[in-house]
Parts: C-alpha cells; structure tokens; sequence
C-alpha cells in the first residue's frame, strides 16, 4: 500500500461523528456533511461560499482520511491545520487555486485538480503527517507533498463549491516523535537515559537518538530524515560539537521546536544559539530534579 502509515491502514481508524458548522452553513447528517453554496445576487454580503466544519477530534501526528463527492470541478474541499508559529495551513483540493495543496513553507500545490477525475465517483482523501512530512493520497496515489511543523487542533474542514460531501470521516493519531541531539559520552549517555528519555515518555513522547538507528542508509539521511519526522527536537549544547550546531540550524531552518539544554559549567554560549530560550542545568542529584521539572515545562508548553 502507498502510505507512510501502513500499520495503521490496515487496521481500524477512529471514526469521527460529533461536528460543528462554525461558519456558513451546512447540512450535518448521519451519512456525511453537506454543503451548497449560496449566492444572493442581491446583497452579496449575504452568499454564504464557504463553510467550516470543526471536529471534537484533536490532531497534531498521523492519519486523516475521508470521501468526498463534487459537483463540479469549481469546488472544494481542504483541512484546515494550525502550524506551530500560529498561522494557519491548508491541505486537500483548493477551489480558488482549483489544485490540490498541501503546507510547506508557502502552500505547496500541484498543477491539476479536479477537472482530471470521473466526478460520478467518490474520491478518497488520506493526509499523512509524519512530523514536519505532510503527504496527501487521493484514490490511494500520493498526489502532492510538503514539509511544516503543525501544532496539536481540533480537525476541521473548508467546504466550498455548488454542492461539496464529505463522508467516512476518520482519522488515526501517531505518538510524535523527540529527537535528541548530543555528544555520545557516558556524561551525556547519563542525561539521556536518566532525565530526557523518561521525561518524553511521560508526555508519551517517542524518544530516539542517531545512535539507535540501524539501517545500511548514509547517517546523515537517517539524521535528517529523523529532524523531519520528529515533533521535537532536544540538543545538549554543553560541548562545541560541530555535528550538534550542524543539526540545531537544520531543525531552526524547518521551524522545528527545539529545546537547548546546557551545563552551568559553560561559560558563553556561541553566538548564533545565544538569542535562543536555553535551559541550563547543574550536573548534581539536585540539579538532576531541577531540570526534570523545567524540560517538562518546556515540553508542556510546545505541546500546548
């Protein structure tokens, strides 16, 4: 099957059933959510072309999948998501730009939409997001895809077109993923196994770093590939360690939360992470509990 998530395919998604039309209007049935565009040539200010169905489902990692029935190839149909910087990102069929669309940086779209597919039949929409790796599947072929970094929101869907109908609405979250970013020393070993990795499992966070990779592909691709897919990143800064500062200005480049932390031994800090939030602890037993607690405001607070 073509899909990042095949696991979860194959078995039972969440179905959602609770909605709330929260602009425009629509029509909220047991057999799916309709919606009819209408045009008051009186008083334009009074068409209603666009509806926003939000869902009591929250989603920030994982698997969203719907049908949909267009009348026509002047419509639309697109998750509505929130991106980590509090702006909003659009993934699905867009009416306006009449292509189909996923986030990046700026919306990444194709050059088709709707005009190349047999309107009688449903489509099927699947929006995988794997971190900051967004992919959208219509029919079960990857349409599009794009890179941004979504914060956790209720689903919520834009409807537009002459009559658009979506339907078999489920969804299926994935557990994020934190990747750590640190010299492999006992000092360091002590700090991942002792405070980070069970502070992330207690957020029910996945927690990996670069030396638990085993896969015969360069180390830099599974780095990379990790930072992309990865909801978190944490990086001990304590050492200058060129492969360190490499992979914190990859993950500041792609907008990826990240949370520094470092000794108190550490006099200065370079200069390019200086205007960065740092987290700076003690290596004691009584430093060991200060910065437990402050890594789990830290992450509470990006996870919020």
């Amino acid at each position: 099957m073509n899909s990042i998530y095949k696991d979860l395919i194959d078995r039972q998604m969440k179905e959602i059933k609770n909605f709330a039309v929260i602009e425009g209007k629509a029509d909220i049935g047991n057999t799916g959510i309709t919606f009819k565009e209408i045009v008051d040539k009186g008083d334009e200010s009074k068409s209603i072309l666009t509806s926003e169905i939000r869902t009591d489902a929250n989603f920030s990692n994982g698997i969203i999948e719907f049908k949909a029935r267009f009348k026509d190839q002047n419509s639309g149909c697109v998750i509505v998501f929130k991106r980590n910087n509090g702006k909003i990102a659009l993934a699905g069929c867009s009416k306006d730009a009449k292509k189909f669309l996923v986030p990046d940086k700026e919306d990444y779209s194709t050059k088709s939409g709707l005009s190349n597919y047999d309107l009688k039949k449903e489509l099927v929409f699947r929006v995988e997001v794997n971190g900051s790796n967004i992919h959208l599947f219509v029919n079960n072929i990857l349409i599009t895809q794009g890179e941004t970094s979504l914060a956790e929101a209720p689903i919520t869907f834009r409807l537009t077109g002459i009559e658009t109908k979506i339907f078999d609405i489920k969804y299926e979250s994935v557990k994020p993923n934190v990747f750590v970013v640190m010299q492999f020393t006992n000092e360091y070993n002590e700090l991942y196994n002792d405070v980070i990795k069970p502070v992330c499992e207690s957020f029910n966070l996945e927690c990996v770093r670069a030396d638990e990779f085993y896969t015969a592909s360069p180390i830099i691709k599974d780095i990379v590939d990790s930072i992309k897919s990865s909801y978190i990143i944490i990086a001990e800064i304590t050492p200058d360690n060129p492969n360190v500062f490499y992979e914190i200005g990859y993950a500041h480049a792609i907008n990826k939360p990240t949370i520094l932390l470092c000794d108190k031994k550490r006099e200065k800090l370079p200069f390019d992470v200086s205007g960065f939030r740092t987290l700076f602890y003690e290596n004691s037993i009584g430093g060991k509990n200060k910065v437990e607690r402050d890594l789990k405001k830290f992450i509470d607070n990006i996870l919020k």
